[in-house]
């Protein structure tokens, strides 16, 4: 009788082991389908995302397998911050994760700054000024002064530095630069 119960005993330790392992292969199993999202379920949350996206241009949205990237620019963090709260709203649980790969700070056109003249009149030449003066600190044998938009530059400058100040100037995209009065050594 001893043999038999012994016998039963390992049986049904082996049939827990079994069950165990069984268990947790089921588990597992429940685990990677939930997990699989079909194409059709990405589609659904990319649009739902858009749409509460739409009011804001140049966002891309992907969804794959519930894994959402948002890409373009824009211009401020909190802008950024805000695109991705809406995208998490809307989405709700479908989103596994979030790549936030949107620029913040556009590069400025190249007119920007003519435009902005036109509508501002003499009051850029401040701004205008403070950009020239931030160049100039490079460049101590060189003043300028601004009049509507157009920066006029005077002083001696190496032959060979001349170029790199005026690159410098343009860059920072006033109206025009009358060099007329910078002299080289």
């Amino acid at each position: 009788m001893s043999m038999h119960l012994l016998l039963f005993s390992t049986e049904t330790k082996n049939d827990m082991k079994l069950n165990n392992l069984l268990l947790i292969f089921l588990l597992g199993a429940l685990l990677f389908i939930h997990s699989c999202r079909s194409p059709e379920s990405d589609e659904k949350l990319r649009s739902k995302i858009e749409a509460a996206l739409e009011t804001t241009a140049g966002i891309e949205v992907d969804v794959e397998e519930g894994n959402v990237t948002l890409d373009g620019q824009i211009g401020s963090d909190s802008l950024k911050q805000d695109i991705e709260n809406r995208t998490k709203l809307a989405g709700g649980e479908g989103i596994k994760s979030i790549h936030n790969n949107i620029i913040v700070n556009l590069p400025e056109p190249e007119d920007a700054r003519e435009k902005y003249h036109e509508i501002m009149g003499g009051a850029i030449d401040s701004t205008l000024t403070r950009d020239v003066n931030l160049v100039l600190e490079d460049f101590p044998t060189i003043t300028a002064q601004v009049k509507e938009g157009i920066i006029i530059a005077t002083g001696n400058l190496e032959k060979s530095k001349i170029d790199t100040l005026k690159k410098r100037l343009e860059h920072i995209k006033p109206k025009g630069i009358d060099m007329k009065g910078v002299t080289s050594r």
